[in-house]
């Protein structure tokens, strides 16, 4: 199971997911660069988190060499 920052032992989450801050500041352009990411990457966001895909893609790692590395590390994809 991909582990998110609300699962990180010691998290303390700067705002609620509903409050229309977070959802302004943090959700939406999370969002936005998602969806503007090729549909592969996509697939790789939903299978091991945003943070790290957005990095590799932005860096030019295909989305094979994202699954191979992510195979290699346990499933868990870490840049």
């Amino acid at each position: 199971m991909r582990q998110t920052n609300s699962g990180a032992q010691g998290f303390t989450a700067k705002a609620a997911a509903d409050d229309p801050a977070y959802k302004r500041s943090v959700a939406e352009p999370v969002m936005i660069a998602v969806d503007s990411m090729p549909k592969e990457y996509r697939q790789c966001v939903h299978d091991f988190g945003y943070v790290d895909v957005y990095r590799a893609w932005r860096r030019g790692l295909s989305p094979l060499e994202i699954r191979a590395k992510a195979e290699s590390n346990g499933g868990v994809f870490t840049l």
